[in-house]
């Protein structure tokens, strides 16, 4: 399995992951089933950076974890 790490900077309406590449490009990616993530979440410590494991063996990408 591929994996890449993203930082993650929102979240969508639907509960997709917004992620910023290292190139600067921004993009959404599904979560995996079971995946548990909201806005709260995203917000809980504002200067805390995280990160989102992301399996780039499926298309499209999926959301494999946040930390």
């Amino acid at each position: 399995m591929a994996e890449i790490k993203q930082l993650v900077v929102g979240i969508t309406r639907e509960g997709d992951i917004i992620v910023k590449s290292g190139r600067g490009k921004m993009y959404s990616v599904k979560k995996i089933p079971g995946l548990k993530f909201t806005c709260e979440d995203l917000f809980q410590d504002v200067e805390k950076e995280l990160y989102a494991t992301i399996d780039t063996d499926v298309q499209p990408w999926e959301c494999l974890s946040i930390e």
